[in-house]
């Protein structure tokens, strides 16, 4: 990874406020916080179809990780499809890295836009622009395409993980 000299955030949360806000999001995030992990997370409630604000360029492009939560409806969502695009773009120059969270998918219905996530692409392709949505596609499957944690029956043993694993790479990276 390039060295990021205007680093701002730790963290930056990727999510489905509808599907993790409440819940998953908020216990990692209360634990990235207690371990002095500064971890930019978006409190603005957001409206089905809103677009993507260029402001939230700005926070991932300042952030060492990315932690993506892809849940059911999160490609419902052309705001987080387009967050996950610059995302991507940013984990390809090698400025940020990227840590998939499979939350109540699979990683396979990522990767190729099966079950529910093909109903989304559907209404998608029916209102969008046709490049924008292969984008989209093309940023979830490279996604779905790193090494990541799917969750189980316990949320509390893979928020612990998650804040363990960037605890020791930020300190690697202090070092640096």
């Amino acid at each position: 990874m390039s060295s990021h000299t205007a680093t701002k955030y730790d963290v930056f949360l990727s999510f489905r406020g509808h599907d993790t806000r409440h819940n998953f999001i908020s216990f990692l995030y209360k634990e990235l916080v207690r371990r002095s992990i500064r971890t930019f997370k978006d409190d603005k409630e957001l409206e089905n179809g809103q677009r993507f604000s260029p402001e939230l360029k700005s926070p991932i492009e300042v952030s060492r990780f990315a932690v993506v939560v892809v849940s059911e409806n999160y490609a419902a969502s052309s705001w987080c499809l387009d967050e996950l695009v610059t995302i991507m773009d940013f984990e390809k120059k090698g400025s940020i890295t990227v840590m998939p969270i499979f939350y109540g998918v699979e990683p396979n219905h990522v990767r190729w836009q099966t079950g529910v996530l093909a109903e989304q692409f559907k209404k998608h392709a029916s209102r969008e622009d046709p490049e924008k949505v292969l984008k989209w596609r093309q940023a979830l499957t490279n996604f779905a395409q790193l090494s990541g944690d799917c969750s189980g029956d316990d949320d509390s043993k893979l928020v612990d993980k998650i804040a363990n694993e960037i605890s020791n790479k930020k300190t690697i990276y202090a070092t640096i």
